[in-house]
Order: C-alpha cells, then sequence, then structure tokens
C-alpha cells in the first residue's frame, strides 16, 4: 500500500445516496491511500442513513446534505461548489461512487495522472469483455458507448464510469454543464468534447458487489433522461435542416409566383432567380441555427466561410454521387439523390461537429 503527503493537493468527491456499511470501509481504504481530503455529499438519504454521515463526519471527512434526492448530477455540483469556495486552483478533484465500484487503488491511479495532465479530464474506465458483469450494464455502456462515438466521433469503452479526475481550475465549467441526474456525467463528456477539452481514459478494475443490486440507476426514468441528452444535439441538427428546408422551400414558391408579372416569359430565369434567392436566406437561416441553437458556439470565427465551404463541398459531393449511382449502377436517379443526401446529411453533421463549430481552444 502506497501512502504519500503529496496527496493531500487531491479532493475526493462521494455522492452518496442510501449507503450502507461499505462505504465506510472505502472511506478507511482512501484514507489509508493517504487521501485526507473528503467530501461526501448526502443526496436526501433520510434519518435511517444518519449515522453513517455523521461516523464519516466525525472520522474527518467534509459532510454536505440534500434535505431532498436531488440526483446525482446536482449532488455533485454542491461538491464542486463547496470546493471551489473552500480549496484555491492548485488542487485536483476525483469523484467516486459510494457503491464499492471503484477501489482505493484506482482512485490513487487516476489521482495520479490527472496531475500530469492538469488541463484534460480523467476517466476511469472498466475492461466491459471480462466476465460476471451485470447483462444491464453490460448491454446498456455498449449501446451508449457505441452511439457516442458515432454522433462525438470520440470512442470511450465506458461513458458511465463515476470514477472521473480533473483539476480545480475546470470546476466553473463542470458547473455550468447541464444535467441533475445520471445524464449529467454524459453531457459532461459532451460539454468536454464540445469546448476541446481533452479526454484520457485510465484503465480500471471492474468491481459488481452481488450484480450491482446497489445501485440507484432507474431504468425506464434515466435510460430515457441519457438518451435524450445522447441524441440531443442531433435532434437539434434535424430540427435546424427541417425548418431551413421549409423556408426554402416556402420562399421559392412564393417568389415562383410573385415574380411572374415581373418576368413575364422568362420561365427558366425566374425560376433560377426564385431558387437562388430561396436558397441563400434558407442557408443563412440555416448557419445562425447550427451555430446558437445546435452546435451552440456564440465565439466561432471563421465558422461562415467554413460552412460556405461545405456546402459548396455537399454540392458536389451530391451531384458526382448521383451521377456515378445512376451511371455505374444504373440505379433511379431520385433514388441515387434520396441515399446520397441522406448519407450527405451525416457527414455534413459530423463535418460542422468537427471542423465548422469545432472548438479553437487553445490546449497547453
Amino acid at each position: 500500500m502506497i501512502i504519500a503527503k503529496e496527496k493531500d493537493e487531491t479532493i475526493i468527491l462521494i455522492p452518496s445516496l442510501e449507503p450502507d456499511d461499505r462505504l465506510l470501509s472505502y472511506v478507511r481504504e482512501l484514507q489509508e491511500y493517504g487521501f485526507t481530503k473528503l467530501v461526501i455529499v448526502d443526496d436526501g438519504s433520510g434519518k435511517n442513513y444518519k449515522h453513517i454521515f455523521e461516523y464519516l463526519e466525525y472520522n474527518g471527512c467534509s459532510l454536505l446534505h440534500h434535505a431532498e434526492n436531488r440526483g446525482k448530477g446536482e449532488a455533485l455540483k454542491t461538491g464542486f461548489r463547496y470546493i471551489a469556495e473552500h480549496y484555491g486552483d492548485a488542487h485536483y478533484v476525483v469523484t467516486a461512487d459510494s457503491d464499492g465500484q471503484h477501489a482505493a487503488e484506482d482512485v490513487y491511479r487516476i489521482a495520479q495522472e490527472a496531475k500530469r495532465r492538469p488541463n484534460d479530464l480523467l476517466l476511469g474506465v472498466r475492461d466491459f469483455s471480462a466476465g460476471d458483469i451485470p447483462p444491464k450494464s453490460l448491454f446498456g455502456n455498449r449501446m451508449t458507448s457505441f452511439i457516442f462515438a458515432l454522433l462525438y466521433g470520440k470512442k470511450l469503452s465506458d461513458t458511465q464510469t463515476g470514477l472521473r479526475a480533473f483539476s480545480t481550475g475546470l470546476l466553473p465549467f463542470m458547473l455550468d454543464v447541464r444535467g441533475k441526474r445520471f445524464e449529467y456525467e454524459l453531457q459532461m463528456l459532451i460539454s468536454c468534447i464540445q469546448s476541446g477539452i481533452a479526454i484520457h481514459t485510465v484503465p480500471i478494475q471492474v468491481i459488481y458487489e452481488n450484480g450491482n443490486a446497489g445501485t440507484h440507476f432507474k431504468a425506464i426514468q434515466d435510460s430515457t433522461r441519457v438518451m435524450g441528452v445522447l441524441f440531443s444535439n442531433f435532434f437539434r441538427f434535424i430540427s435546424s435542416s427541417v425548418a431551413s428546408s421549409v423556408v426554402d422551400l416556402g420562399i421559392a414558391w412564393f417568389l415562383i409566383d410573385s415574380l411572374r408579372p415581373i418576368m413575364g416569359d422568362q420561365h427558366y430565369l425566374r425560376i433560377l432567380l426564385a431558387t437562388v434567392i430561396a436558397r441563400v436566406i434558407s442557408i443563412v437561416m440555416n448557419y445562425v441555427l447550427n451555430r446558437h441553437f445546435v452546435f451552440r458556439k456564440e465565439d466561432s470565427r471563421g465558422s461562415l466561410w467554413r460552412y460556405l465551404t461545405l456546402c459548396g463541398l455537399i454540392i458536389v459531393l451530391s451531384s458526382t454521387g448521383v451521377y456515378l449511382f445512376h451511371t455505374l449502377l444504373q440505379v433511379d436517379e431520385k433514388a441515387a439523390k434520396f441515399v446520397c443526401d441522406a448519407l450527405l446529411f451525416l457527414l455534413s453533421f459530423q463535418l460542422q461537429r468537427r471542423w465548422v463549430f469545432a472548438a479553437r481552444r487553445k490546449r497547453e
């Protein structure tokens, strides 16, 4: 066992709801590893658990209370606010669960790694290829990881891990992350990616006691919240695209009729002019929606020119794709157009997220 005083600069934050005696032994193990700053948040556990928290407070832990259950995200934020008020910038925060899933040895390892990467978020990730993992936990993690990689371009084998570490300099950022319950931890990952904060992983042990019976994760309610967070950006992107398409079509139809008395028999020019005006307006609208509503980038210098470049690229790829599908594979042009535009829609989402509206944060 390793005991070292330099870990005094690490603060362990443990949100807890209705804990058992495992939390007491876990805290003792952490203290044996040299961690002296432990913050425990009682998330509305009630009178039946008062003796456990009083014992922890008596043994040197800083204890925070919620009068009623407010969710894991709120419990973490309560701890973050306390740490921000009571400790300086030259500290590190490690969040851990209270149900015995995170070994003290792994907490020590991720705390040490955080000191080497003070500007990044560290995750303690479990290896789900090992045996003895509850099927519900295995399926949920694999599904979430697959969708996360598809939508956000970052492959993380364990998006649900509660063992995380970062410097206290990131506390204001973490407090601004949306979410109140289990979905907060997933939103934290998404917000870090969108803001250019690097995410690094540290392998940890897989510990499930009694088939993870002590979890407070509500399968339907919390899974719905997690999926809502996971798909939120993509759903907003779809909404923005649909709204822009409706505006494009509506303005084009209006101008085709309105310009008829003015342009007479110049039918092609009238249709071309109506199409161009409608498309310019819809492109501007789509850019504004994507910047402020979908990707939420208030400071995105040069994004307009990147967006226009992407529009041109999509037009070329769509035209080329339809031509190749039709000439080489004998696919109907309308069907080819549908397939190409569907694939390019996904490509456009990824390029806008990674390039057009990507975070330009300078990394040290």
